[in-house]
């Protein structure tokens, strides 16, 4: 793996996944606190290591092409002409790192640094493969766990920022798509004690720090006008722009745009399921 000038975090790293929630410990196996020292190889896997680069995460923008070609070799496209729409896909892919990392901050009540600064991401082949939290981001237990919320909605509103100015499209779409996956977290652990109390402060309409929330509602559930579609239907409010890569013609399965196709398309729809 390719590090950085002066990039050599010689502290042991540890698996975020042994201390958090067990609901949530699955998808914390590539989220790291400490680390990445040269030998670590255990926050990166897979055999080929060639294409692997750790970076600092305040240097994402400066990798946007690697992103752009990850997406377009798994969705088609052009890299540069469906930017805004390969860039939303690769969020998804980052916030599936980070996310799980705040919200299980927030059920241990114990704040974590997420700050960019302070941050190490691996990328394989443009891929976001592993994150790599300072080895003491994780604080002490707070018994007022506002705290909590503010290192993840700081950390989303940063990397927001650097995706959007890598292309022309609203960050709208990308808190949706942080959104969207909070809300199916938030059901995740739902059956932990407290849990929903703690995982429903993050949609409200305003923050912990009473500033207007990006990730308020993030998801609606509303009747469809036709039994093609599950009642109550789980919709997120923004689309993610899948559909605007050439090709891409599944949508997910909590689209908007479900709600407003007529019959034979959402019929097709479910064929391609």
């Amino acid at each position: 793996m390719q590090l950085p000038a002066g990039l050599h975090m010689q502290a042991p790293a540890h698996c975020m996944a042994v201390v958090a929630p067990e609901s949530m410990a699955p998808h914390l196996e590539h989220v790291w606190l400490g680390g990445p020292a040269e030998n670590q190889g255990a926050s990166v896997p897979g055999d080929n290591v060639e294409d692997t680069l750790c970076i600092p995460l305040t240097q994402l923008g400066a990798h946007r092409a690697d992103l752009l070609d990850a997406m377009a070799l798994q969705y088609g496209g052009d890299a540069n002409i469906h930017a805004p729409a390969l860039l939303s896909q690769w969020s998804k892919y980052y916030f599936w790192l980070a996310a799980p990392a705040g919200v299980a901050a927030i059920l241990l009540r114990r704040p974590l640094d997420m700050s960019p600064v302070r941050t190490r991401l691996v990328l394989r082949g443009g891929m976001p493969v592993a994150l790599h939290f300072a080895t003491g981001a994780l604080q002490p237990v707070e018994v007022d766990c506002s705290r909590c919320y503010s290192p993840l909605l700081g950390h989303l509103q940063a990397v927001i920022e650097m995706l959007a100015d890598m292309t022309r499209i609203a960050p709208r779409v990308f808190w949706s798509n942080a959104g969207n996956l909070l809300d199916y977290l938030a059901g995740q652990c739902a059956t932990l004690p407290g849990a929903a109390d703690d995982m429903a402060r993050l949609f409200q309409p305003t923050t912990v720090d009473g500033e207007s929330n990006p990730l308020r509602m993030p998801v609606r559930h509303v009747q469809p006008r036709t039994t093609l579609l599950p009642n109550p239907f789980r919709a997120r409010r923004v689309c993610c722009m899948r559909n605007q890569i050439p090709g891409e013609i599944h949508l997910c399965g909590s689209c908007p745009l479900l709600l407003t196709m007529p019959d034979d398309e959402l019929a097709l729809q479910d064929s391609l399921r």
